[in-house]
C-alpha cells in the first residue's frame, strides 16, 4: 500500500425507487428508525441508528480513541525508552477496550475492515523488535497504525452521514459467547494453548509419540480432502441455486415489472438484487475454488503428504539403525556369554589334569594349557566385541533421540503450515459466504418498509396522469325544427367541437440544445430504450468499441448512434443515461478526485456542472422527499452514474434516477476532492467560529459541540451571534471567485430544502451534519489527524448550519450580481431554471 487514502465505498442500503425509506433518525422526538438484520435467536429484531443527540458521546469515545492509538504510537516509535514491551501492550490492550467499547455501543461500525486493521495492529506490536532499531519493523507498524486510524474514522464518518455500506458489517450484536470469542481474537491468545516446545517434550517422553504425531499428520491431509469435498458441494449448489434466479430474472423481467403497475418499482429493485445476488455467487465460486480455498489446500495437500513421508522415512531409517545395533548387540552377549563359558570350562579342565599330576599327564596338561589359553583369548575378543556393541547402541540411540527432536519439531511446523492454510481458507470461504448474505437481510427489510409506504391506487393515478390523451370533444345535442320544404325530417343533429390539440412530448434543453426523440427502428424496435437512448439515431455497431455506460467492450449485439457515435450494449440501452449531443461525443473525463479549480474552469459560472446537474434534478423532483441526502442510494446505480457523468458529462440524463442516487452522486464528488471547496487554510478559522457560535448558545456549547438549533430572528437575533455571521461573511471573502459562486450555489439550494422540512425532515443542523465533512476537512498532516478530524464533526456541521440559516445575510451582497462575468445567454438560462424550479415548487405545494 502506499498512501493511504480515506475510503470512499458507497453503501449498499438500497432505496426502492421513488419511494422514501425512513432509515434514520430525522429529528429531535421523532421515532427511532431501524436498520433490520437477519432473524436470528441471538440478535435483537432491530438496531437503532445513531440520533443528533448522541453525537457528542460517540466524539467524545473517538477522542479518546485518537489518543489512546497517538500514544501507542510515541512507545513503540521511542527509542530511548526502556521496558518498551510491556508498556506497549499495555496501550494495545488500551485501544482494543475502546475500539470494542465502541463498537458494542455502536454495532454498524463493526466492519471487516475495522476488524482486520485490529489485527494487524496487534501482529505488528507484538512482533515488533524492541531490543534492536529496524527500519522496516517500524515502517510496518507506522502502516499498521495508518490502516486502523483511517479504516476506524472512515466507519465513524459515514454512520454520521447516514451511509454504512452494510456489505463490510459483521454481524450485530453477537452474543456472549461470540463476543468473548472476538475478544480472544482481538488479543490473539488463548489461555489453555500449550507452547509448540512443551508439545515435543510431552511427545518425546511418550512412548509413541513420534508414530502419534505422523498419525495425525496423516489424518490432517485426509481431513483436507474431505473438507475440499464438502465446499465443492456447497459450492455447487449455491451455483445451481445461483443459475436458478438467473432463469428466473430473464423469464419474470418482462412480465412481472410492468410501468405504472403496483409496485412495480419494488418487484425491479428485487430482481436486479437477485442478478446481482446471482453474478457475487458465481463470482465467489470461482474465487473459492480458484484462488482462496479448494486450489490452496489441494496445493498444500500435496505439499503437507510429500513432507510427511519425508519425515517418516527420516524417522523410520533411524529407527533400522537402531535396530540394526540392537541386534548386533544381542549377537555379541550371546557369543560373549558362549565364549566365557567354554573359558570356564577349560580352566576348570587344565587345573584338574595339574591336580592329577604323574608324567604320562605332562603332554595332557600342555594341551589343557593351550586351550585354556585360546578360550581365554576367544572370551576376550568376545568381551570387546560385545563391548563394542553396547557404545555403538548407546551412539544410535542417542543420535535416534536427536532424530526424534528433529522429526518433531518437522511434524509440527509441517502440521502449523497446514493448520495456516486451512485457517486462512477457512476465514476466505466464510468472510466471502458472509459478504454474499450480510446485505440480503438490509434489502429485505428495505423492501418491506418501501412496500409499507405504497398507497393504493397509486400507480394507476400515475399511468393515467402520463397516457397524454388528447381531451374528450365536447358534444351537443341541438333540437333542429321540422321543416316543410325539407326533403328529410331531422329528430336532432350532433355537432361534434373539438378544441384540444396535444402537445408533443419534449426533453428538458442541454446546454441549449434540446434532444428529440427518435423512434427506434430496425434491430432496436423491439428493445425498451431509456429516456436517453431514444434520443439517439441507432444503427448497428460496425467495430468492437468500449460501451459508454457499463465501461466493457462490445464485441456483438452492440449499438451505436449515428450522430454522437456513442457505442453501447444492446442490453445496456435500457439503462442509458446519456443523451445524444449531435455531435461526436468527447472521450472520457476524469472527474472524480479531479482538483476543483480545473473542473470548474470548464464552466462560465465557475461552478461544476455535476453540481449544477445534480442540484439541478433534486430541486424538480425530490425537494419534499423525505430523508433527502440522508438515504443511501443503491451501490451500483450510483457507481453507474458516476461513471455516465465521465462517460457524458453534461449529457447525463438523470430524470429516470432515483433522487437518493443522485445525492450520493453529489455527496461523492464533493468528498472526493483533493482539497475542499472550503480549503485547508481556512480550516482552523472557521472551527474556531463554530466553537464561539456554540458558545454564545450555550454555557456547554464549545465543549460538548452541540448547542440549540439556530434560528434567523432578524433584528432581534443575537448581537454576539450575528457579528459572528459577519465575521463568518467576511472569512468566506478570501475564497476564490469559483468557490464562492459554487458555496453559493449549494448553500442557497440546502436552504431550499430546509424550507420544507416539515415534509423532507431536513433541518439546517441534520443537512450539517451531511456536508460538514463534504466542505471542509483539515490538511492531512499524520496517520491519526482523520481520527483528530472527527471531534471537529459538530463544529463543521455548525457552520454548514450557519451558512443555510444566514444565507440572506451572508450571500445577500453576492446575489445581486452573477458569480462571475458571463453571456446573456447564460444569465437567461440560469433565470430560466429558476422559474423553473419556482414552478415545481407551486404544483407540489397544490398537489399536496
Amino acid at each position: 500500500m502506499g498512501t493511504l487514502k480515506r475510503p470512499t465505498s458507497l453503501s449498499r442500503n438500497p432505496s426502492a425507487a421513488g419511494f422514501p425509506i425512513q432509515s434514520w433518525v430525522f429529528s429531535k422526538g421523532a421515532g427511532k428508525s431501524v436498520i433490520a438484520q437477519s432473524p436470528s435467536p441471538e440478535m435483537p429484531e432491530t438496531t437503532v441508528a445513531i440520533e443528533v443527540e448522541d453525537i457528542p458521546s460517540l466524539l467524545r469515545i473517538v477522542e479518546r480513541f485518537a489518543k489512546a492509538v497517538e500514544k501507542l504510537k510515541d512507545v513503540v516509535l521511542e527509542d530511548k525508552q526502556e521496558n518498551r514491551r510491556p508498556l506497549a501492550h499495555e496501550c494495545l490492550g488500551e485501544v482494543l477496550r475502546i475500539l470494542r467499547q465502541v463498537i458494542s455501543m455502536y454495532p454498524l461500525l463493526n466492519t471487516v475492515e475495522t476488524l482486520t486493521a485490529a489485527g494487524k495492529l496487534i501482529s505488528q506490536v507484538k512482533g515488533y523488535h524492541y531490543e534492536v532499531c529496524n527500519e522496516a519493523d517500524k515502517k510496518d507498524f507506522e502502516k499498521a497504525i495508518e490502516t486502523i486510524a483511517v479504516a476506524f474514522s472512515s466507519n465513524v464518518s459515514e454512520l454520521l452521514m447516514g451511509e454504512v455500506d452494510s456489505s463490510t458489517l459483521l454481524s450485530v450484536l453477537p452474543s456472549e459467547k461470540s463476543r468473548v470469542s472476538v475478544c480472544r481474537s482481538l488479543y490473539g491468545a488463548d489461555v489453555g494453548t500449550r507452547s509448540a516446545e512443551e508439545v515435543d517434550i510431552i511427545l518425546q517422553r511418550s512412548e509413541g509419540g513420534v508414530d502419534s504425531a505422523l498419525t495425525y499428520a496423516k489424518t490432517i491431509s485426509k481431513y483436507i480432502k474431505d473438507l475440499i469435498g464438502y465446499v465443492e458441494k456447497k459450492l455447487a449448489l449455491e451455483l445451481e441455486f445461483s443459475k436458478g434466479l438467473q432463469r428466473i430474472y430473464q423469464s419474470c423481467k418482462q412480465t412481472i415489472t410492468q410501468p405504472h403497475m403496483p409496485f412495480f418499482s419494488i418487484y425491479s429493485l428485487a430482481l436486479e438484487q437477485d442478478l446481482e445476488q446471482s453474478s457475487g455467487m458465481h463470482q465467489a465460486a470461482s474465487t473459492l475454488q480458484n484462488q482462496t480455498f479448494v486450489m490452496p489446500l489441494l496445493l498444500r495437500k500435496q505439499e503437507h503428504e510429500k513432507k510427511r513421508k519425508e519425515i517418516k522415512e527420516q524417522w523410520l531409517k533411524a529407527k533400522r539403525k537402531l535396530m540394526e545395533c540392537e541386534a548386533n548387540l544381542r549377537r555379541a552377549k550371546q557369543v560373549y556369554m558362549t565364549r566365557c563359558e567354554e573359558y570356564d570350562k577349560a580352566r576348570t579342565a587344565a587345573n584338574r589334569a595339574e591336580e592329577e599330576g604323574g608324567s604320562s599327564t605332562t603332554k595332557t596338561v600342555d594341551k589343557k594349557k593351550r586351550l585354556e589359553e585360546e578360550a581365554r583369548n576367544k572370551a576376550e575378543e568376545a568381551e570387546a566385541t560385545y563391548r563394542t556393541c553396547i557404545a555403538d547402541a548407546i551412539t544410535q540411540h542417542q543420535e535416534l533421540e536427536h532424530m526424534k527432536v528433529t522429526v518433531l519439531r518437522q511434524i509440527q511446523e509441517v502440521i502449523k503450515q497446514s493448520d495456516q492454510t486451512i485457517r486462512s481458507a477457512t476465514i476466505s470461504y466464510y468472510q466471502i459466504m458472509h459478504m454474499q448474505t450480510v446485505a440480503l437481510p438490509v434489502h429485505y427489510q428495505t423492501l418491506c418498509e418501501s412496500s409499507k409506504l405504497y398507497d393504493p391506487g397509486q400507480q394507476y393515478a400515475m399511468h393515467v396522469k402520463d397516457l397524454q390523451m388528447s381531451e374528450e370533444p365536447e358534444t351537443h345535442y341541438e333540437f333542429e325544427a321540422y321543416s316543410a320544404s325539407s326533403s328529410h325530417v331531422f329528430l336532432s343533429n350532433l355537432c361534434l367541437s373539438s378544441s384540444f390539440s396535444p402537445s408533443a412530448q419534449r426533453f428538458p434543453d442541454i446546454n441549449g440544445i434540446e434532444p428529440e426523440i427518435v423512434v427506434p427502428t430496425g434491430p432496436f424496435r423491439n428493445v425498451g430504450l431509456s429516456k436517453a437512448a431514444q434520443t439517439h439515431k441507432l444503427r448497428k455497431l460496425r467495430s468492437p468499441s468500449k460501451c459508454r455506460e457499463c465501461d466493457s467492450y462490445v464485441y456483438f449485439q452492440g449499438a451505436e448512434c449515428e450522430e454522437c457515435f456513442l457505442a453501447c450494449h444492446k442490453r445496456c440501452l435500457e439503462t442509458l443515461a446519456i443523451q445524444c449531443g449531435h455531435k461526436k461525443l468527447q472521450g472520457r473525463l476524469q472527474l472524480f478526485g479531479q482538483d476543483f479549480s480545473q473542473v470548474s474552469g470548464n464552466s462560465p459560472d465557475g461552478i461544476p456542472f455535476i453540481i449544477k446537474k445534480c442540484i439541478g434534478e433534486i430541486e424538480r423532483r425530490a425537494l419534499r422527499m423525505k430523508g433527502i441526502y440522508r438515504v443511501n442510494g443503491v451501490k451500483t446505480r450510483v457507481e453507474k452514474l458516476c461513471q455516465a457523468f465521465e462517460n457524458g458529462k453534461e449529457l447525463v440524463e438523470l430524470s429516470q434516477s432515483s433522487p437518493h442516487d443522485i445525492s450520493n452522486v453529489l455527496k461523492l464528488y464533493l468528498r472526493q476532492l483533493p482539497e475542499p471547496i472550503m480549503p485547508f487554510r481556512l480550516y482552523n478559522s472557521l472551527m474556531g467560529l463554530a466553537k464561539e457560535s456554540l458558545a454564545v448558545m450555550g454555557p456547554e456549547g464549545a465543549e460538548t459541540g452541540k448547542g440549540p438549533d439556530l434560528v434567523d430572528l432578524g433584528p432581534e437575533t443575537d448581537p454576539e451571534l450575528l457579528a459572528l455571521v459577519d465575521r463568518l461573511k467576511n472569512l468566506l471573502k478570501e475564497l476564490p471567485r469559483p468557490n464562492t459562486a459554487t458555496l453559493r450555489y449549494i448553500a442557497r439550494h440546502l436552504r431550499r430544502i430546509a424550507e420544507l422540512e416539515d415534509d423532507n425532515k431536513m433541518s439546517p443542523s441534520n443537512l450539517g451534519i451531511v456536508f460538514g465533512p463534504s466542505l471542509m476537512r483539515p490538511r492531512p498532516t499524520g496517520a491519526t489527524v482523520s481520527l483528530s478530524s472527527l471531534v471537529d464533526y459538530p463544529y463543521q456541521a455548525r457552520i454548514v448550519e450557519t451558512l443555510i440559516v444566514f444565507y440572506p445575510a451572508i450571500f445577500h451582497s453576492d446575489s445581486s450580481r452573477p458569480a462571475c462575468a458571463s453571456s446573456a445567454r447564460t444569465q437567461s438560462l440560469q433565470q430560466q431554471f429558476c422559474m423553473q424550479s419556482n414552478n415545481n415548487n407551486n404544483n407540489n405545494n397544490n398537489n399536496k
